[in-house]
Order: structure tokens, then C-alpha cells, then sequence
């Protein structure tokens, strides 16, 4: 789910984020460039169960491009932690 404001949009990602998943993921946020255009991004890992390795690079790829990822579950705290990107 993406929520949208003014500012801000809000990606809500849940479930696993593997294999086709995270493609899919990456070419949502590919085709979304545009709109999201100066405005801050959140993405919301708080219900995301597991990430593999395509996983990891769409995220990876979303935080090169400014978006802030958070958790606060030590799963995915972990998984970013290794990626060393900010959370």
C-alpha cells in the first residue's frame, strides 16, 4: 500500500519480500519515480516476514534514492543493519 500526502509517501510493505515480490517492488518503484518527485518517502518494513537477496538489493536500491526504511522488529533491524543503510 502506498499512502500519499503533500510531503510524504508512504510505502507499507508486508509479507516476504523475495524472489518476484521484491521485482515487482522494484519496478513499482521504478514506475514511480515521477511522483514521488520532492517529497520525502517512508517505507514501513514493520510487517515484512522475510527478505532474500533481490529483497535486500530493492531496498538497498529505494534507500540510495532517499527513502527512510523503518522497524522496529529485530528482524528487519538486522537485516538493515547489514545492509548499513540508515533506519
Amino acid at each position: 500500500m502506498i499512502a500519499e500526502t503533500p510531503f510524504e509517501q508512504k510505502w507499507i510493505l508486508q509479507g516476504r519480500l523475495c524472489g518476484q515480490w521484491a521485482a515487482d517492488l522494484k519496478a513499482k518503484w521504478d514506475a514511480s519515480r515521477n511522483a514521488r518527485a520532492g517529497r520525502k518517502v517512508v517505507i514501513d518494513l514493520e510487517n515484512v516476514l522475510r527478505v532474500d537477496q533481490t529483497g535486500e538489493q530493492a531496498l538497498l536500491g529505494m534507500a540510495a534514492e532517499g527513502a527512510r526504511l523503518i522497524s522496529s522488529r529485530a528482524y528487519m533491524r538486522h537485516i538493515l543493519g547489514g545492509l548499513h543503510v540508515d533506519y
